[in-house]
């Protein structure tokens, strides 16, 4: 089922979410929920705040094996429950990215450059991915962000952020007006 995307100002953004105690039926709804959203979305990652849950799972999209031009490719959605990063570089790399509750904005984030993590998948057992250096390793830093309430925009340098001061302000205030419309901001008569 595709569900409706929490937008910059709902409350549920900024939430550190909780642990999945138990893969229940509801946990794989939750999890289908992501995958049919970020699908839908033609997203490269989705966090369950983003759908409106305060639970810790999301899912990427995104291989770490590029193409020729450096693009990432799409592999089967893979969902992560309760993920922890285990190790992240100190190098890091700054790279455009964007977000599907900010939709139309984009600019550069510094992150680490490489990663291991471990998480659950949907039947419990334990995984991980490790040396992961390209776009997967970024989603993934991007959507564990979103489990413990930060937005990439937070991540943005005292002169970016002063810089995009106004623009994420307005963006906040329609978000805030249109969530009293049923369904997607975005998809609503005027507010395109």
């Amino acid at each position: 089922m595709i569900k409706n995307l929490s937008y910059f100002g709902d409350p549920i953004l900024r939430t550190k979410c909780k642990p999945v105690e138990k893969i229940t039926d509801e946990i794989l709804k939750i999890a289908q929920e992501l995958v049919d959203t970020v699908t839908a979305h033609n997203g490269s990652g989705l966090a369950a705040p983003q759908i409106g849950y305060d639970l810790r799972m999301f899912v990427v999209v995104l291989s770490d094996q590029v193409d020729k031009s450096g693009n990432p490719y799409d592999e089967e959605p893979k969902v992560f429950i309760n993920p922890v990063i285990t190790r992240a570089s100190k190098e890091k790399n700054l790279k455009s990215e964007g977000c599907l509750s900010i939709p139309n904005f984009y600019e550069e984030v510094e992150r680490p450059r490489e990663i291991d993590v471990e998480a659950l998948d949907i039947n419990g057992n334990l995984f991980s991915e490790k040396k992961l250096h390209r776009w997967r390793a970024r989603c993934i830093q991007h959507e564990m962000d979103h489990l413990d309430g930060i937005l990439f925009i937070d991540r943005f340098s005292e002169p970016l952020k002063h810089r995009h001061n106004q623009a994420l302000q307005l963006l906040e205030m329609r978000f805030k007006q249109a969530r009293t419309i049923q369904g997607d901001p975005f998809k609503q008569k005027g507010l395109k």
